[in-house]
C-alpha cells in the first residue's frame, strides 16, 4: 500500500512539473509582452478630385499681352508691335511667341524682352509679308524656360503690301516729273536768251 501512494505522489508530481512548465511563455512572447500592444494597422485613403480644376478657377497672371486695334503692315518687311501689361512690382524677362494663322506673313524668330514693373511696354517683333489680306495672329507670352504666362491672345493684322510699290512708284513719277519740268524750263530759258 504504501508502495502504491508513492507511486501516485510521484505521477501526481510529474504531471503538476508538466504542467507549470508547458505554462511558461517563449521569448517572443516575452518581448511582445514587454512591448505593449501591437498598434492597429494604418490604413491610407487617396482623394480623388471629381473633377479637373479649369483655367478659370486659376489666379489670373499680372503680366499678358493687351489686344488692340487691327494693325496695318504697308511693307514687305516692318515690326509688329505687341503690347504687353506688367502689373507685377517688379520687372519680368519674357519671350513673345507670335505665331500667324496663315501664309500671307510670317514671323521668322521669337523676341525676348524685359518689361519694366507696373507698365505697359510695347515689344516689336519682326514680321514679313508675303501676301495681301487679313491674318490673324496668335500671340503669347512664356518664361525663359517655356512656361505659358497665360492664354494666346489673337492678333488681327491687315497686309498691305502693295502700297508701299504704289507709294515708291508714285514718288519717282513726281521726281521725274520734276526733273524733265526743270530741264523744260531752263531749255526754254537759254533759247529766249539766244534770241535777246
Amino acid at each position: 500500500m504504501a508502495r502504491a501512494v508513492s507511486r501516485e505522489t510521484v505521477a501526481g508530481a510529474l504531471a503538476s512539473l508538466l504542467l507549470a512548465f508547458t505554462s511558461i511563455p517563449s521569448a517572443p512572447a516575452l518581448a511582445a509582452n514587454a512591448a505593449g500592444p501591437a498598434p492597429a494597422p494604418v490604413t491610407a485613403t487617396v482623394s480623388r478630385q471629381s473633377a479637373p480644376v479649369s483655367q478659370a478657377t486659376l489666379p489670373p497672371f499680372a503680366i499678358q499681352i493687351v489686344p488692340g486695334s487691327v494693325i496695318h503692315l504697308v511693307s514687305r518687311d516692318s515690326k509688329l508691335p505687341v503690347s504687353i501689361r506688367n502689373d507685377y512690382p517688379v520687372e519680368l524677362r519674357v519671350q513673345v511667341h507670335v505665331a500667324p494663322t496663315n501664309l500671307k506673313a510670317l514671323v521668322p524668330a521669337t523676341i525676348e524682352v524685359m518689361v519694366p514693373a507696373q507698365t505697359t511696354y510695347v515689344a516689336k517683333v519682326p514680321v514679313s509679308a508675303i501676301a495681301d489680306g487679313d491674318v490673324v495672329l496668335r500671340a503669347w507670352l512664356t518664361t525663359f524656360s517655356g512656361l505659358s504666362l497665360g492664354p494666346a491672345v489673337d492678333l488681327r493684322l491687315t497686309v498691305n503690301a502693295e502700297i508701299e510699290n504704289s507709294l515708291l512708284a508714285g514718288f519717282a513719277i513726281i521726281v521725274a516729273g520734276l526733273a524733265v519740268a526743270g530741264i523744260v524750263r531752263t531749255v526754254a530759258k537759254r533759247r529766249r536768251q539766244e534770241t535777246t
